[in-house]
């Protein structure tokens, strides 16, 4: 999890810092000049959608995580960006929680889902 100006889906011109989940390998985070990245919002949804990794707070995750809200990793929101973009490192989800954002990010872009 990082914190980055994030552009508005509707006006890429304007930008809101918010934090964001890196969802990019780890050979592309070394070595890359950008970082592809799924948007969290603070706006949880009525309904849960496969394609939401919801955060809970206070929670296991929520604080190595570096989030200080309930939240919702939203897949279908994905965004390449610089890496100097990248404001500062907020933490990280837990292996458990990773496995369970990456089924959300493969029922997003229509990929297998992976066995665990």
């Amino acid at each position: 999890m990082v914190l980055v100006p994030f552009p508005y889906v509707t006006d890429f011109k304007r930008a809101k810092t918010r934090p964001v989940l890196v969802v990019q390998n780890d050979t592309g985070n070394r070595f890359a000049s950008t970082v592809i990245v799924a948007l969290i919002s603070s706006s949880i949804p009525q309904k849960r959608y496969p394609m939401h990794y919801p955060v809970l707070y206070p929670s296991a995750v929520a604080k190595p995580a570096g989030l200080s809200k309930a939240s919702v990793v939203r897949m279908e929101t994905l965004v390449t960006l610089p890496k100097h973009a990248i404001l500062k490192r907020l933490g990280a989800l837990p292996r458990g929680a990773m496995r369970e954002a990456d089924q959300a990010l493969a029922f997003s872009l229509d990929l297998p889902l992976a066995i665990p």
